[in-house]
């Protein structure tokens, strides 16, 4: 399943860099002006996330065991730069994207009896992103399309908590990912637009937690619980962003 979404992201990719350039020469009222940069405060909608639950498992069926995440919100900052021509642009971009679902159950068992108890899944994610920028023909005066595609590194963290028992992080490991995007920016002035932008991304990392009990109390019975957790968090939704560019 994720090397499936991995494989759509570089075709995806691969078809973007290889536009003829000839398509980006024709002219475009750029965004930018005098300097070429843009900064870019925006806000943002996750649609949803994957958590793969066993990542290390040595069993098959449970390394395929996965949970579907409802989505959240995020802010950032971008800061871009027009190089080159008028048409290409390159940038760097850094948010904090919070998630929390707590619509989820986890089955226990014992000898007798099975139930369900309900789960909240934190997440915290920090993406990291280079990005290139390409403008397409002019549509409108005050208007630019453009298609872009890079490369993100993700550092995050997980919290899953059971009832009141609440997972204890105990390391970190950040992945990476290819980004792809379309967006449009809105020119109001000559120093400011407004911009909107979607994004395509795997947005990989894992955690690595524990439970301080190896055992959980439902009802008046104990029932076994997993202590550790080493699970990767796959932020893999459609993000659908908000923003206004200052340009100077």
């Amino acid at each position: 399943m994720f090397r499936k979404s991995r494989i759509k992201l570089i075709v995806l990719f691969i078809f973007i860099v290889n536009i003829p350039a000839g398509i980006f020469s024709q002219g475009v009222t750029a965004t930018h002006t005098g300097y070429g940069f843009s900064v870019i405060p925006h806000v943002s909608f996750i649609s949803s996330s994957t958590l793969q639950l066993y990542a290390l498992s040595n069993d098959a069926f449970q390394r395929s065991q996965a949970e579907e995440i409802s989505g959240g919100y995020g802010y950032g900052l971008s800061i871009r730069k027009n190089l080159f021509t008028e048409d290409l642009t390159f940038g760097i971009s850094i948010e904090n994207i919070n998630i929390k679902d707590d619509a989820l159950t986890q089955t226990f068992s014992n000898d007798s009896l099975t139930v369900r108890a309900r789960v909240t899944e934190e997440l915290s994610v920090i993406p990291v992103e280079f990005t290139g920028y390409f403008s397409l023909p002019q549509f409108a005066d005050n208007l630019e399309i453009y298609l872009g595609g890079g490369i993100g590194v993700y550092f995050g963290d997980r919290v899953r908590t059971i009832l009141n028992l609440q997972s204890k992080t105990i390391s970190k490991k950040p992945g990476y990912s290819l980004v792809i995007l379309s967006g449009m920016a809105y020119k109001f002035t000559k120093q400011f637009s407004g911009i909107f932008e979607l994004k395509f991304r795997e947005a990989e990392y894992t955690v690595k937690s524990e439970y301080s009990v190896s055992e959980i109390k439902i009802n008046g019975n104990y029932y076994d619980l997993p202590q550790e957790l080493y699970s990767s968090i796959f932020v893999d939704g459609l993000k659908v962003s908000l923003g206004i560019s200052y340009n100077f």
